[in-house]
């Protein structure tokens, strides 16, 4: 973001405020490209279609499980854009400069981090257990990011706020689907040594 401002300041150019939402779209939907973990994500199309795919059906699921078409519908419809006008609402307000090197704005790339973190332990390493602290992180960064999108603006802490609704809807899912998998009590709330091994992405299976 810092190198971006500078190039911006050194050609004398303001970037426009509707690139900025389409870079935090971006970023909400694929800001796992710059993780170094596999974060392969599930098959959106088989969800949809109710087939078993990476965190979806391929474990049982608690039977209040919403149908897989809501998914891509909250993440890609919903979550992406109102992260992507807060953020842009925070980029507009941050003055006359309009900076992206703004600590509000990395509050909310923490939260990605932490996201894409989770979705390794979930969806890709089966981690049950150690998946539902992890959503609490996730569920807390987002509380955390809109605090600070407030303290810029009040609109765009209320806009980045109201995706913890789905998160905590998403959050209570993996509570849930960890406890019903879990009966036999070989599933801790923590990560242990098993026969997953965390891998990057860059390394052969």
């Amino acid at each position: 973001f810092a190198a971006i401002d500078l190039l911006c300041d050194t050609a004398s150019v303001t970037l426009p405020p509707p690139a900025i939402a389409a870079m935090f779209f971006g970023l909400s939907l694929k800001s796992r490209v710059f993780s170094p973990l596999d974060n392969s994500r599930p098959d959106r199309g088989a969800a949809v279609k109710g087939e078993a795919t990476r965190g979806f059906g391929d474990r049982i699921m608690p039977s209040w499980t919403p149908p897989g078409i809501t998914f891509p519908i909250m993440w890609v419809l919903i979550v992406a854009p109102l992260r992507a006008y807060s953020s842009m609402t925070v980029f507009e307000a941050s003055g006359a400069g309009h900076l992206l090197d703004t600590p509000a704005l990395f509050f909310l790339v923490l939260h990605l981090c932490i996201g894409d973190t989770w979705n390794t332990i979930n969806n890709v390493e089966r981690r049950l257990g150690a998946a539902v602290p992890g959503v609490a992180c996730v569920w807390a960064s987002v509380l955390l990011a809109a605090v600070n999108y407030g303290a810029v603006d009040s609109t765009a802490g209320t806009c980045l706020g109201l995706t913890a609704v789905w998160i905590t809807v998403a959050g209570t899912l993996i509570a849930d689907t960890w406890r019903i998998n879990n009966e036999d009590g070989t599933e801790p709330l923590y990560p242990y040594k098993g026969d997953v091994a965390t891998r990057f992405w860059f390394e052969a299976p």
